[in-house]
């Protein structure tokens, strides 16, 4: 199985959080005309439900249909799947949940988690080390996925920093 490269994965995500925001800009534009136009408990009303429905966009997209499938919109344009590296099924719904908040390691971690998919081999980001979650090429495998070690080069000889990833 493939290891998705690092490009797929940021662009799939841009994508998702690009639909996510789209909605978030939409629930945004109706609160301000609730609150200018309307006023009181009613413009309350219109703005919890906007932001409810922008909310429940990125759930869908990066629980539900990531979880169900391993895919989500972005992932699926670039045709890379979530999977769980010990079974390679996608995730589940609840297993993705707890994934989406365990991204706060890869941010408070000063971009370290964003960037360790480029020394991992199995190119995982904290978020995916502590969930045991992988990103592959094409659709899930359904069974246990196994990354190849990198070989270096015969001419080259032996790398030192290649035995320590």
């Amino acid at each position: 199985m493939v290891v998705a490269p690092w490009s797929k994965r940021a662009l799939a995500w841009l994508i998702d959080m690009h639909v996510s925001m789209i909605a978030l800009v939409l629930a945004y534009v109706v609160s301000t005309w609730g609150s200018n136009n309307i006023g009181g408990g009613a413009a309350v009303a219109i703005t919890t439900v906007a932001y409810v429905i922008w909310y429940m966009v990125g759930f869908v997209n990066r629980c539900i249909w990531m979880g169900r499938t391993g895919q989500s919109w972005g992932r699926k344009f670039f045709d890379i799947s979530l999977v769980d590296e010990r079974r390679g099924k996608p995730i589940g719904i609840w297993k993705a949940f707890v994934r989406e908040n365990t991204h706060f390691l890869d941010y408070f971690s000063l971009g370290y988690g964003w960037f360790r998919p480029f020394r991992d081999r199995k190119g995982q980001t904290l978020a995916d080390y502590f969930n045991k979650t992988i990103t592959v090429e094409g659709k899930p495998p359904l069974q246990p996925v196994i990354v190849a070690e990198r070989v270096t080069a015969p001419e080259t000889g032996h790398n030192p920093l290649q035995a320590a990833l």
